[in-house]
């Protein structure tokens, strides 16, 4: 006797119409060919140029032109505007570039053991070359004995970190503690103060503000307006110095400053080795507000175990630049 076949209505999906309506997942709906040129895009916006782009990635400039292209032709849109010797994004590609930036960033981040050693981690952090320099570096033994399973990537710049396209785990930066979307842990204060050395001091009779416009002062490219605040609040605000020059850095001003170059701002607390080499010193007592260092990182990153380690160490340490005995 035949064994009876349930009654399947018309249209009834079965099992295994169920499981192919199940949602695609998103990496597998991109090709290799398609996020290889996703990678070229995203380097390329950043970058500004094809051939950049194409050393950076180890590539021919004509390779990186094909992704794109084959890209603009896949999305139906422009991405770049091309010039003779640069390129820009359109509307399209600035709006791809918001996306591409976060999730290759993220990825970056991504907490791997170091070197794919297991038991190590690897912690990413960018910082402004004055903190580096002045502090941090002269204290990194100390940390490392701590703590051997962590290994330290540290990069300096005098730019603020941009999460959404740099590949750190955290950056200590300066800023007024408006960091949105970002974790901040306070640091230092920072406060700015004019040094020279004291021979250059002696010669200009640097005693009041007033007196440097007999100087040349030394500019920090990423911070133009840092000298115009400064003597604006020493009540000396339209004072024009006989000449000025600029560095990218403040731990470049100051060894320009140490070498007799000219006046430059010194951000206490600092300046205090150096002072008390006699390398340079402050002509005036007046000194200003000029921030805070923070550490800052996104609110994800909390569950990195070798950041969070770093935090607590990185607080304990600074305690004296907070609270100054």
């Amino acid at each position: 006797m035949k064994r009876a076949q349930p009654n399947r209505r018309r249209g009834t999906p079965t099992a295994r119409q169920l499981r192919s309506a199940t949602p695609r997942i998103a990496a597998a709906t991109l090709k290799p060919a398609q996020l290889l040129a996703l990678q070229a895009f995203d380097v390329a916006v950043r970058l500004g140029s094809f051939k950049d782009t194409a050393e950076a990635l180890n590539l021919s400039a004509s390779a990186v032109s094909h992704r794109i292209r084959n890209l603009e032709a896949a999305l139906g849109a422009a991405l770049f505007v091309r010039n003779h010797r640069a390129i820009a994004p359109t509307a399209e590609g600035r709006a791809l570039a918001a996306a591409t930036g976060r999730a290759f960033a993220e990825l970056a981040r991504v907490d791997l053991p170091a070197g794919g050693t297991p038991g190590r981690q690897r912690l990413k952090l960018k910082v402004f070359p004055l903190f580096a320099s002045a502090w941090l570096i002269p204290r990194l033994a100390g940390f490392v004995a701590k703590h051997p399973d962590i290994d330290l990537a540290i990069e300096t710049s005098s730019y603020t970190i941009d999460f959404d396209v740099e590949a750190f785990d955290a950056g200590i930066s300066v800023g007024d503690g408006s960091f949105p979307g970002l974790d901040a842990l306070q640091l230092a204060p920072l406060k700015a103060t004019p040094v020279a050395t004291p021979a250059l001091a002696r010669r200009l009779k640097l005693r009041e503000p007033a007196d440097l416009a007999r100087a040349v002062l030394i500019h920090v490219t990423p911070f133009p307006g840092a000298w115009p605040r400064w003597l604006e609040r020493a009540g000396v605000g339209g004072l024009k110095p006989v000449r000025s020059i600029s560095v990218d850095n403040y731990v470049a001003a100051i060894q320009a400053a140490e070498q007799g170059a000219g006046v430059a701002l010194g951000m206490s607390p600092f300046i205090g080795e150096r002072e008390q080499r006699g390398t340079i010193c402050r002509p005036f007592s007046f000194q200003s507000s000029a921030g805070r260092y923070f550490l800052v990182h996104p609110p994800l990153a909390r569950r990195n175990r070798a950041l969070a380690v770093f935090k607590r160490w990185l607080l304990a340490e600074t305690a004296d630049l907070r609270d100054p005995r």
